[in-house]
């Protein structure tokens, strides 16, 4: 059974003083090596957030395709409402005139007939729908409905086929079954009523008696057409409103018909180029703040070699940028990019020149930032090692200071016991000698 004691009964000690007083040392000791781990965290933290900084300015090199910067189209067009435009690299720089004449629409067949209401039963029937994805092409689906609402042989005509979309039509005074294209694109033919000549045809069997036939067309079948740089010359058709490769990598989307010519202009975009030139620099002065903070005067790496080094590299790895006036660094060193400088070179064709220097800047640099990254990096490592070894150290330190700090208050506490006892044994001795005194008189 482990010893007690209750301090200070008799007045005489001031045990946790005394203890206090003895184990000032370890305190101190515990005390200085908290103060070595917080700052050795302290430093972690920091080169960490610099590391971070590193690595992302190495991924975002690494991840850069330099060709890529300078492949961009841009498209203009005089008129966005009548039509828009998507380009790709291959597209060629060309300007040229547009009309928009039609735009495309799915065929809408209706039956002759109908029901009143919808609960009515429909007779049953077996017939064949065509549908025609060209002026050659068809697929044909035989659709077999035992009967029943009009509902139900809707369901069993989409279920039976993908490409047409059937529906009820109420035209005021019945209901009739409705066939449309469930997707324009999906054929190129037009509806030639004169001809009796459709998208989508009945094509044997016949339908519920109580629908009559589909002999109505509510919405003939149109392919888009366009006109390219003048009026005379030919059309050009698409089962969509949106026509690709009629010029090399160009998507042409028409958002409504005009009488009048639209005036479409490719030429070169060079805007990623700029942006990614800018995020270069921004990350480079992102790099170059953080550094600031960790070398500046009373920082946490005041004088490190390796860290106040990091501006002259950064300056000297940036030196082919540099000589193409694409660099200004201002009084607190920041980069930035000459904007006018970048497109005067791009004006005179010197692209080239500019890809030649971003690859060196790219080799050079992502090698450099590697090496740091891995100094950096054993750097954390160590600082992690010291601060494990003295949470060890604090927490050794912790069990002997509190089992010191035990034997210390136990000592002191029988040492307060045999000084009250003495206490009271003098007391019994004077109150003896003063008995005595009083019987001699």
């Amino acid at each position: 059974m482990a010893d007690t004691y209750i301090s200070n009964i008799t007045g005489m000690l001031d045990v946790e003083a005394l203890v206090k007083n003895l184990t000032t040392a370890k305190q101190k000791q515990i005390q200085k090596l908290n103060q070595d781990k917080a700052l050795a965290q302290a430093k972690s933290s920091s080169i960490n957030n610099f590391l971070s900084g590193i690595r992302e300015l190495n991924s975002f090199l690494q991840k850069l395709k330099i060709d890529d910067l300078f492949k961009e189209k841009k498209a203009s067009v005089s008129d966005p409402s009548i039509v828009s435009v998507k380009v790709s690299e291959k597209t060629p720089n060309v300007n040229f005139k547009l009309k928009a004449i039609g735009l495309a629409q799915g065929e809408l067949r209706v039956t002759s007939a109908g029901v009143n209401n919808l609960s009515e039963t429909l007779s049953s029937a077996t017939f064949s729908i065509k549908y025609w994805t060209s002026a050659n092409s068809f697929q044909e689906t035989i659709i077999n409905f035992n009967g029943g609402t009009l509902q139900d042989l809707v369901n069993t005509i989409n279920q039976s086929q993908s490409k047409i979309e059937a529906s009820i039509y109420f035209d005021g005074t019945s209901y009739k079954l409705l066939l449309a294209e469930k997707d324009v694109g999906a054929s190129s033919k037009e509806t030639d009523q004169l001809n009796s000549s459709y998208v989508i045809e009945m094509s044997s069997g016949t339908l519920p008696y109580q629908l009559g036939d589909l002999s109505v067309t509510l919405q003939e079948a149109k392919n888009a057409r366009i006109k390219i740089g003048q009026d005379s010359s030919t059309e050009i058709t698409s089962a969509t409103n949106t026509f690709k490769d009629v010029i090399s990598g160009l998507e042409i989307t028409l958002q409504k018909t005009s009488n009048e010519f639209v005036q479409i202009n490719i030429d070169d975009n060079y805007e990623r180029a700029n942006s990614s030139l800018n995020e270069l620099f921004n990350r480079i002065n992102g790099i170059l703040n953080l550094s600031k903070e960790l070398t500046d005067k009373g920082a946490l790496f005041q004088g490190n070699f390796t860290l106040t080094q990091v501006k002259r590299q950064l300056f000297n790895l940036t030196n082919a940028l540099q000589k193409l006036g694409l660099v200004e660094i201002n009084e607190s060193g920041q980069y930035s990019l000459n904007t006018t400088n970048l497109n005067n070179l791009i004006r005179n064709n010197n692209i080239d020149d500019i890809k030649e220097a971003l690859s060196i800047t790219q080799l050079q640099l992502s090698n450099y930032l590697e090496g740091i990254s891995k100094t950096l990096q054993s750097y954390v490592s160590n600082q992690d090692k010291q601060i494990k070894t003295l949470d060890k150290r604090l927490e050794t330190l912790a069990r002997t200071l509190v089992k010191e700090e035990e034997k210390l208050r136990l000592t002191f506490t029988k040492i307060e016991s045999l000084m009250y006892e003495n206490s009271q044994l003098r007391n019994r001795l004077e109150n003896f000698m003063v008995s005595l005194n009083e019987n001699k008189k």
